[in-house]
């Protein structure tokens, strides 16, 4: 079994990262997803590691 986040932060489609994430929370809602990840996914690992983890967070303080 790969790493979720890992194979998130391969991606090369945001929409895909976010699904694999949601997928394997079971997280049924989007509106975290679409207020806190980019149209433009960057091609920097880095850059998509940080924005995952900020909308993680924000899906954290949605969900409390």
């Amino acid at each position: 079994m790969t790493n979720i986040l890992e194979q998130a932060i391969k991606c090369d489609d945001g929409d895909r990262a976010a699904r694999i994430i949601m997928d394997a929370l079971g997280i049924e809602t989007d509106e975290a997803a679409n207020y806190c990840l980019p149209q433009y996914w960057p091609t920097d690992r880095e850059q998509r590691a940080a924005i995952i983890a900020n909308w993680l967070q924000a899906e954290v303080e949605f969900l409390a």
